[in-house]
């Protein structure tokens, strides 16, 4: 018979979890378990990454290092030196990881579901991670996921459930939710491991195209034809806190539970054509599309539409990939044709143009900054991040690399991701609390291990919460040699090879 004492900490994690549409269910008796849990934690609001994204927040909480220490800035290699789509993953990261810490006190480490952990870290445990393209390599041991299908548990990866343009999804996000609850019910009872953690990911893609069903207040509001959609956010509410109240019965009332996302959520209104306002300024040329593009070329496609491609060996500056918010100079010696030698007055002109632009609804600014990036990613990894970051001002307008048709457009996302996330600790270090002062992310991390009484390494950004005391006299885990960073293997993959994966991230709004 297996071994079923409960974890001695458990994290659960919410994409796109947001106090602003949690706190209201809680009031009205919707979310009984969360209700519970928040009574008795610390919690309050988050500051995350910017731009404020899945795979720059969850990297960022995972390390507890802003993006410029762990290397991670988008779901895309954003300094491809061909102009390419190459896929990141824990290859990428230019440091180890909150579960390498706990392996190296002695803890063993379960993983559910966690977005930027894929191909799976070398540490004690299991392993069910994100991958972002097809494989069936995304468990450890690789026999886990036969295990879980024998047992009923009907694990998919995120990237087989994620929307795909279709608005019957809403059903199917329940039923996905409720598929990951089987899963972590089946692996606490099968696989006891001393740290849990498991990210439900359904409520992001719901926000993302069900929010102006349910907002009376947004321009787009409309009343479905199915009552479900337009309940499709609560409903999917409902089922996480169903599936968190399962886990909580198992581990216990005395087991500290880290509850956190990695972005909240409001409503979104336009898509920005960025690298179309760059062509428009003569900061970036196309040339018609070869009518069979050479193989090889690598180009990724967002680089072409309309009969359309991006000819970089006119173009000065360029936005690299979806949803980094960002730009990149087109520079010699290090992307492949690259020209410019000196970046700096391209990056003052790109800053003027775009820090100009107005909102066509509002007429304010879309941008607040447009940062270099040694002041918006300083760290180790700052050489892999973009050149410029640019930090919104309007959290409704959602920044593209589109190259043709108009500047500005709706949105194909109604609800978009926000700067403040949430958290909620539940143990003995913190008392129980609302905190109107947000914590950062990367402060999470710490916190969760220093409750657990375990020690983390000096020369990360983040701290416990409340922890205000200076470095002097605490033991701190010895930092581990970090190798030069090179992708690891099932993180090299390209759109052009995935047909699921571009699809997927297509729908989501994310090509």
């Amino acid at each position: 018979m297996p071994h079923t004492a409960p974890p001695k900490a458990v994290v659960l994690g919410i994409d796109g979890g947001s106090l602003d549409l949690i706190e209201p269910l809680v009031a009205e008796g919707a979310l009984p378990v969360l209700r519970r849990l928040l009574a008795d934690s610390a919690h309050g609001p988050t500051t995350t990454t910017w731009p404020a994204h899945t795979a720059p927040g969850w990297s960022t909480f995972a390390t507890a290092r802003r993006p410029g220490g762990h290397g991670i800035y988008q779901f895309f290699d954003t300094q491809d030196p061909g102009y390419g789509d190459r896929l990141v993953g824990t290859g990428d990261y230019g440091c180890d990881t909150g579960w390498e810490w706990f392996a190296r006190q002695g803890w063993s480490v379960g993983l559910v579901n966690v977005p930027m952990s894929h191909p799976p870290r070398d540490v004690p445990g299991y392993q069910l991670t994100w991958p972002l393209a097809r494989t069936l390599r995304y468990s450890r041991p690789p026999g886990l996921l036969g295990e879980l299908a024998r047992a009923g548990a009907g694990f998919r990866a995120d990237i087989a459930a994620m929307f795909q343009g279709d608005l019957s999804y809403a059903e199917f996000a329940v039923e996905h939710v409720r598929a990951r609850g089987r899963t972590i019910q089946y692996l606490l009872r099968e696989h006891p491991v001393d740290v849990l953690m498991a990210v439900v990911t359904e409520i992001d893609r719901v926000c993302h195209h069900y929010w102006h069903f349910a907002d009376a207040c947004h321009d787009r509001h409309t009343v479905p034809d199915h009552k479900e959609w337009a309940d499709a956010i609560r409903a999917t509410y409902i089922a996480i806190d169903e599936v968190f109240g399962e886990i909580l019965d198992v581990v216990g009332d005395a087991t500290p539970v880290l509850l956190l996302s990695d972005h909240g959520f409001g409503p979104g209104r336009h898509n920005l054509a960025v690298n179309a306002v760059l062509a428009e300024a003569g900061l970036l040329a196309t040339r018609p599309a070869a009518a069979s593009p050479a193989a090889g070329d690598g180009l990724a496609p967002w680089f072409r539409a309309d009969g359309r491609e991006v000819d970089f060996t006119r173009t000065r500056a360029y936005m690299p990939t979806p949803g980094c918010y960002a730009v990149n100079v087109n520079r010699a010696g290090r992307q492949r044709d690259g020209f410019v030698t000196d970046p700096a007055p391209v990056l003052a002109e790109v800053a003027d143009l775009l820090l100009g632009l107005r909102a066509p609804d509002t007429g304010e600014a879309v941008f607040a900054a447009a940062l270099p990036r040694e002041d918006a990613y300083p760290g180790p990894m700052t050489r892999t991040a973009p050149d410029l970051l640019l930090v919104p001002a309007d959290e409704g307008v959602l920044a593209s690399p589109a190259i043709t048709g108009p500047l500005w457009r709706p949105s194909e996302q109604t609800g978009m991701h926000r700067y403040l996330g949430m958290w909620a600790l539940r143990g003995r270090s913190l008392p129980p609390g609302r905190r109107g002062t947000p914590v950062a992310l990367a402060d999470l991390m710490p916190t969760l291990l220093t409750e657990a009484g375990l020690r983390f390494p000096a020369d990360v950004h983040g701290r416990p919460v409340q922890w205000e005391g200076s470095d002097e006299g605490r033991s701190f885990l010895a930092p581990e040699p970090t190798a030069p960073t090179a992708p690891a293997p099932g993180g090299q993959a390209r759109l052009s090879e995935e047909d699921l994966t571009a699809k997927a991230l297509g729908a989501m709004g994310y090509l």
